[in-house]
């Protein structure tokens, strides 16, 4: 393939992101030339340095915190997944025009698939009320018939926002919200899944706990924690006390090939880039 590609990514703190190595190993991969670059860019300044970025003709664009909402309006067309969870992480140019797509929704289903049948139709605690945790929420709800979701936030208005974005496109659903702090565990409490989709005990605060207090790993029998980074503490504890648990990277790798697919027609192995990146085979199939 002749032409060069130039991907990038757009957001505020982004330093540890893995999506360049991502790209690396596609483009090694595909024998295909292109490049990556991180685009960090600053809040009070977002739209203009967002165009300054548009002027260096990128091919394609993925979108992280805290721009997924913020970009929206800047774009002349978004898919309408991304429109319904107001979140848009990947940005494809065509005809000169920006179209917004959400992928982390493909993502963030590949390594939850060998666990379906304990999630279809069962329960789920989300902790964050950000985008991921939408399309996290959403992809739980369409692929494993999930219906019943607790939400624990920090913010009372953020919460509100949040589960009026998301009562009319989960019609059959029960979504409950709640202050992190304000929130009471009844012992009994189960639930199928975990899923921390805030930045707690990720790359820029390792040694801050996601965990409401009262939580106790028995109430669950998946954790799954966005971030990817390898000293996760929480990770680790979930894992020791026998709970199934993943982190981010599979959903990093599996959001990043669906992108690139459609910025680029073109398909690559999930376990080859997986491997190159991460240093192992966990195919989201096995």
């Amino acid at each position: 393939m002749s032409r060069q590609f130039k991907f990038g990514l757009i957001g505020h703190n982004i330093g540890y992101s893995k999506s360049a190595e991502i790209f690396k190993a596609i483009f090694e991969l595909k024998r295909m030339d292109g490049s990556f670059e991180n685009f960090d860019l600053e809040p009070v300044k977002f739209e203009k340095e967002f165009q300054t970025v548009l002027d260096q003709e990128v091919s394609g664009l993925f979108v992280t915190i805290p721009y997924k909402s913020r970009v929206i309006p800047l774009l002349d067309e978004v898919t309408p997944v991304a429109r319904s969870l107001n979140a848009v992480n990947s940005i494809a140019f065509r005809d000169n025009k920006l179209f917004g797509d959400n992928t982390d929704i493909i993502g963030f289903a590949l390594p939850l698939k060998p666990q379906a049948p304990q999630l279809n139709k069962s329960n789920a605690l989300i902790l964050g009320c950000g985008g991921s945790a939408k399309a996290a929420i959403f992809s739980l709800h369409t692929d494993f018939e999930i219906s019943q979701f607790t939400v624990l936030g920090r913010s009372s208005k953020k919460l509100t926002e949040f589960h009026r974005s998301l009562e009319y496109i989960l019609l059959d659903s029960i979504i409950n919200t709640a202050i992190l702090t304000d929130f009471n565990f009844d012992s009994s409490a189960k639930f199928a899944i975990l899923v921390n989709c805030t930045p707690l005990g990720g790359w820029n605060h390792p040694g801050e706990s996601p965990l409401p207090d009262g939580f106790k790993w028995e109430m669950t029998q998946i954790y799954y924690d966005l971030n990817y980074n390898s000293d996760n503490q929480i990770v680790s504890e979930a894992s020791t006390n026998k709970v199934v648990t993943i982190d981010g990277s599979q959903m990093l790798v599996g959001q990043a090939l669906r992108s690139f697919q459609i910025w680029t027609g073109e398909t690559v192995s999930f376990d080859d880039v997986y491997k190159r990146v991460f240093g192992r085979v966990n195919s989201p199939s096995n």
